[in-house]
């Protein structure tokens, strides 16, 4: 497998664990499309911008508490 090859898989991989964490859809085709939103985010956190996490965003907008149950 040559380096660029294995550099192309690499990303693939990243790409999906970012997707996973932020809760952003994953999509393979979308690696390297500057014109996709999913990627500009990701490109802006690999350049040390913050973004904004999916799976917090949904939790407030549905009232959900994901930090686990509340002790009274």
């Amino acid at each position: 497998m040559t380096t660029q090859t294995k550099k192309v898989f690499d990303d693939l991989a990243d790409y999906l664990r970012f997707c996973k964490v932020f809760g952003h859809p994953y999509n393979e085709a979308a690696l390297y499309d500057t014109e996709n939103t999913t990627y500009q985010q990701y490109r802006l956190l690999k350049d040390g911008k913050r973004i904004s996490n999916n799976w917090m965003r949904d939790a407030k907008l549905c009232g959900a508490n994901i930090f686990g149950p509340r002790s009274y």
